[in-house]
């Protein structure tokens, strides 16, 4: 476990990378997305800031919030239903007219629902769409502005997909990838676990200046749980006096992602010719973390609740054996094959 006070101490030095860095929170209205936000704009000097969400009204909230923060600070919502991927897409455009580069893309959009399957316009489930290919489709979209980034200091380019890496479990279904015919919730839960922790690996090989992060931020007491019906958020309510002796406070988890967000632990496979950090230099005496691969410093990592690095590696292997990385990169691309074009390529 990573103590909260090395946490702390990087975050704090995060205004030693300078002004004017960029960071897209995709889920950032509210919950982990919030949190780790508002943990940005306090610690960074002039930080440009894009919020992604729904809610028009808690964006304004958390705009005037970040300014007593941070009043050098500029926060800009972006409201948009990124259940849709072409609601993706226009985010993504106009972020693009207004940016050269940008440094982070957090990503923790998601709900918590009993519906079963609910096709979007794309074909393709909502929850599966918040959990895995709007996230795929915002880094997609947007890794030419993340490799401006590894071109000028600080050098920070990163993509973090706040969800639940190192929870995989086996039994991902090749034959029925979307779920089509067999879709229930822990399998949709598992499938878009699984393709987000490998993506991280395929993404990062084939952009070694930047750095892929799947990360896992413990149980957290959020409005996740909106979407449930009233008998199960009643429930919820009723057992959360337990449940939160394990929870993570939501302060603490956004300090926490912050840190997977920016330290140089999580080093790029291509460190900088010009610096001997992507990001906060490690304090504390830390060692580069190992990455999705097992290898120190492979430019994709799988982080628990904690910042340690999560994971079965004996599951890893077994599908790095039967081709995961190829199988959610492969599906991923033909699934945006099947969309109107768009001007950028993975």
């Amino acid at each position: 476990m990573v103590s909260l006070d090395i946490v702390k101490e990087s975050n704090a030095r995060l205004r030693e990378l300078g002004p004017g860095l960029v960071a897209l929170f995709v889920g950032g209205t509210s919950g982990i997305g919030e949190a780790t936000a508002k943990a940005f704009v306090h610690h960074a000097v002039s930080p440009h800031v894009y919020l992604v969400g729904r809610s028009a009204s808690a964006a304004e909230r958390i705009i005037q919030e970040c300014k007593a923060l941070n009043n050098d600070g500029r926060v800009e919502f972006l409201q948009a239903d990124v259940s849709e991927l072409g609601e993706v897409d226009r985010v993504c455009k106009e972020i693009t007219s207004k940016e050269k580069h940008i440094n982070l893309i957090v990503q923790s959009q998601g709900n918590l629902t009993l519906a079963g399957r609910i096709e979007n316009s794309n074909g393709l489930d909502r929850k599966m769409t918040l959990n895995y290919y709007s996230r795929m489709r915002f880094i997609t979209n947007l890794l030419p502005l993340l490799k401006s980034a590894t071109m000028a200091p600080p050098y920070l380019s990163r993509s973090q997909s706040i969800l639940s890496g190192g929870t995989e479990k086996s039994g991902f279904d090749k034959d029925d990838i979307e779920l089509k015919e067999s879709y229930t919730g822990s399998k949709c839960a598992n499938q878009t676990i699984v393709m987000n922790t490998f993506m991280t690996g395929e993404y990062a090989s084939r952009n070694p200046a930047t750095t892929f992060v799947h990360s896992f931020p413990g149980v957290v007491k959020t409005p996740l749980a909106r979407e449930l019906p009233l008998w199960a958020r009643m429930g919820i309510t009723a057992m959360w006096p337990v449940i939160s002796l394990f929870a993570v406070p939501v302060d603490e988890v956004g300090e926490r992602q912050l840190y997977i967000a920016t330290s140089g632990v999580f080093a790029p496979a291509q460190k900088p010719k010009a610096s001997s950090s992507s990001g906060v230099p490690p304090v504390g005496g830390q060692e580069i973390a190992k990455g999705l691969d097992g290898n120190s410093g492979s430019g994709a990592y799988i982080v628990n609740w904690n910042d340690d690095i999560a994971g079965n590696q004996k599951l890893f292997a077994n599908y790095r054996k039967s081709g995961m990385g190829k199988t959610a990169w492969d599906h991923t691309m033909e699934v945006f094959q099947r969309l109107p074009p768009t001007d950028q390529k993975p």
